[in-house]
């Protein structure tokens, strides 16, 4: 009763006095500060098999004390997730304050807005129609709630409204300085810049810069392809030509955005990189081109704008949800493209300005739906880390530079490069990661070359020196510039001259990097060289609808002293290729949710998931199964070795039921091993090993394959797995264990080991 009255709480203070009677909570205006969020239950309708069906619409704000900007938009993903809904705020009664509210910034009525909204039913309907809402709100703990009235085609509609305010996001830049009209450069740096740039080119970093672009240049373009690289091409040639003010090289680069405009992706994934590209040749080339090239290219890229953000037929593939790498790399090139040619003559620039809102309302949702908060991608390493370099960075400097906001601090963003730092294995210049996901790939290098120049300030002592020992003066001297459109982005970071004193990643971002909202658990004994430890296990908090994803819950991977010792199988949607428990008849988990975890300042940890339950289908009783693994991790040394991991696998439910009765253990390694009894000893490439023994099941049977990616161990023999797993540079130490079963007390060295109902226990972290 009490849920319903406060339910009710809005309607019956308007119904009794109206939005100037006071209110029994007052505002406090302070906290009325940054994004607003309205949600209006069945604020929209439309039609389906001549009936109105309501859909709730979300209007988003931006304030400051209750002062709200303009500009509102709106967004109701069940009425049309591709669409988003620009309109106005017309009447805010927080506008005027009271003497004594002022004073107090305290507000006794209620908060009335009217909100115009223009709503589009679909991306391709030029029918707008304007949706007219009066709001009334109150405070209600941490919450606003409410109710309105509105208008939408002729039907007037009435519901409650709940509020949520976030952080400000994205939020202002104070130096900023308004664009001149048909300023360019203004992408990557401003036109104000571009001395300091050339001057920049004859430092050493500099020149390094220009002369492995230089050599980029000469490699062979590609106008197809899953990325074609024409319009990084051109972009590179434009770069050169402003850089030098060279004429025939701005002609080079012209005669590629003729050859990459003629040659269009085959689908709006490759048109993507495409649009960037020649974004980015326009608006270093502005000021050499001549002016028929110039139109040209802005209506091209006006064009493209407007196909990318309105999309394209799923049997072309297209994949507008949130969380997809297909929104992320059209909606990037969409806003870096709109944000060229905003506020240039000949073009409807409202159009243009709706357009690039739009596509960073969609960058906005791919981020907080697809990235964690730490930096870990739903989609993978590969179809995460993509977009990024070929889009998404671009489209956040230049949003930057001509907005004057900042899309990356204190967001989802800031930490992508943090997450793949302390991922990172460093070996002969090489950034090495185990992967996770399709292709088993990620953008390395690149992704620093792209990303630092919009990385926080508070984060490069770690970054930049990692950077510069394995890319910059220190390193290979490539600057990590492996296309052509790179080199802009790093030689402005270089420009701004910052003063770092050094920092190892460890002193900013802890030895345990724990991605809560993926339910990604990273472990690192330190951050020196190749012989250092990284273990990680992906738990897979999340299911995305519609999007890819790998069975991989609970997989996981060890790397150290050199070698990897736990690494992903083939790139398939086939269980058996992750580091896993499969049960061959039945289907892989979907998600798992975190149990325990525990971790100590050496980077050592344990962390428990169990997973969702795997039904047999119109069972009655229910007949279920779903799985338990704990991970321990131990860099503390008291076994007597640098790496001791222990991984048990237990089964809640119907464990003999004929699906689900057969379970196989699963590791993949890229080592030479050998079997004998109950454990397993890989040899590494350096003479280090890794040895594995069975605690549990007692009559195990290991086995071995080989695979295209190298070895996989099987293990057999019973339901459930209890397994030790040490790495050294001398003879593996020796285990005693008293015991049997789950129970069984195992000691290696000084360390204890066993396993308590739902977690291992060590005697280093938690005895």
């Amino acid at each position: 009763m009490k849920q319903r009255y406060l339910i009710l709480l809005p309607f019956i203070i308007l119904l009794l006095g109206g939005s100037n009677a006071p209110i029994l909570h007052s505002f406090d205006v302070k906290k009325l500060s940054g994004n607003i969020h309205l949600t209006l239950k069945h604020g929209v309708w439309k039609l389906w098999e001549e009936k109105p069906v309501y859909q709730n619409i979300t209007l988003d704000l931006v304030c400051d004390q209750g002062k709200c900007e303009p500009e509102v938009w709106g967004y109701a993903k069940k009425f049309n997730q591709d669409v988003d809904h620009q309109g106005a705020l017309e009447i805010n009664n927080l506008k005027k304050l009271s003497i004594e509210e002022i004073s107090t910034k305290q507000y006794r009525r209620a908060w009335e807005l009217k909100i115009t909204i223009n709503i589009q039913s679909h991306p391709w309907s030029t029918e707008i129609l304007p949706a007219v809402y009066k709001i009334n709100l109150v405070p209600y703990k941490n919450q606003i709630i409410g109710s309105y009235q509105g208008k939408y085609k002729q039907k007037k509609l009435q519901g409650s409204v709940t509020g949520i305010i976030t952080k400000a996001w994205p939020a202002n830049i104070s130096d900023h300085l308004a664009l001149s009209p048909q300023e360019h450069p203004r992408l990557v740096f401003r036109k104000h810049q571009l001395s300091s740039l050339q001057e920049a080119t004859k430092t050493p970093e500099g020149q390094a810069i220009i002369k492995q672009l230089e050599k980029i240049l000469e490699q062979p373009i590609y106008y197809d392809g899953y990325v074609p690289t024409g319009g990084h091409h051109a972009s590179g040639y434009c770069f050169l030509a402003l850089i030098n003010n060279d004429k025939e090289l701005a002609n080079m680069g012209w005669k590629i955005v003729e050859k990459s405009l003629e040659n269009p992706g085959r689908r709006l994934l490759e048109q993507s990189p495409i649009v960037a590209g020649v974004a980015l040749a326009y608006d270093f080339c502005y000021s050499v081109w001549d002016q028929k090239q110039i139109n040209t290219v802005t209506n091209w890229l006006g064009a493209q704008t407007k196909q990318l953000v309105k999309g394209d037929s799923s049997r072309n593939g297209w994949n507008s949800n949130a969380g997809s790498n297909w929104n992320a790399r059209a909606r990037g090139a969409a806003g870096l493209a709109a944000l060229a040619i905003l506020n240039e003559p000949g073009i409807s620039n409202d159009k243009i300005y709706h357009l690039m809102r739009t596509a960073e309302r969609n960058i906005k949702r791919y981020l907080s739906t697809a990235i964690g908060n730490r930096g870990f991608g739903s989609e993978g390493d590969h179809y995460t880390t993509e977009p990024l370099i070929l889009t998404i960075f671009p489209f956040l400097q230049a949003y930057s530079n001509v907005i004057g906001k900042d899309l990356v601090e204190g967001s989802r963003l800031q930490w992508i490069l943090p997450h793949y730092l302390m991922r990172m294995i460093p070996n002969n210049n090489q950034l090495n990661v185990t992967t996770y996901g399709r292709h088993r790939y990620y953008a390395g290098s690149d992704l620093l070359a792209t990303g630092l120049v919009t990385l926080p300030e508070d984060f490069l002592p770690a970054v930049v020196p990692i950077f510069e020992n394995s890319l910059g003066l220190k390193g290979d001297q490539t600057f990590g510039i492996n296309m052509p459109h790179y080199a802009p982005f790093i030689l402005s970071f270089y420009d701004k001259k910052h003063n770092l004193s050094s920092k190892n990643p460890v002193q900013l971002f802890g030895y345990n990097f724990v991605d809560q909202q993926k339910g990604f658990y990273n472990f690192r004994n330190q951050w020196i060289n190749q012989d250092d430890f990284v273990a990680n296990i992906f738990l897979k908090k999340e299911l995305i609808g519609v999007t890819w994803h790998y069975p991989d819950v609970g997989s996981f991977r060890i790397s150290g002293l050199g070698e990897t010792w736990a690494k992903a199988g083939k790139s398939s949607n086939n269980w058996q290729e992750e580091n896993v428990v499969i049960l061959p008849k039945s289907s892989p988990w979907k998600t798992s949710k975190p149990l325990f975890f525990v971790s100590n300042t050496d980077g050592s940890g344990i962390v428990t998931l169990q997973t969702n339950t795997n039904w047999r289908k119109n069972s009655e009783p229910p007949v279920g199964i779903a799985g338990l693994r704990s991970f321990a991790v131990d860099y503390s040394q008291s076994s007597g070795v640098p790496g001791l991991f222990v991984l048990v696998d237990r089964f809640l439910g119907n464990n003999e039921a004929e699906e689900f009765k057969e379970k196989v253990w699963i590791m993949h390694t890229a080592g030479n091993i050998t079997v004998k009894d109950n454990s397993f000893l890989i040899k590494g490439k350096n003479k280090t090993t890794m040895k594995g023994t069975f605690v549990v099941p007692e009559s195990v049977k290991v086995t071995t394959e080989k695979t295209e990616e190298g070895t996989k161990i099987v293990a057999t023999g019973g339901q459930e797995f209890f397994v030790i797993m040490t790495v050294q540079k001398k003879s593996p130490p020796p285990l005693t264990i008293k015991g049997l079963g789950m129970d069984a007390k195992v000691t290696v060295g000084k360390q204890k080991i066993s396993f308590d109902q739902d977690r291992i226990r060590l005697s280093t972290i938690n005895p």
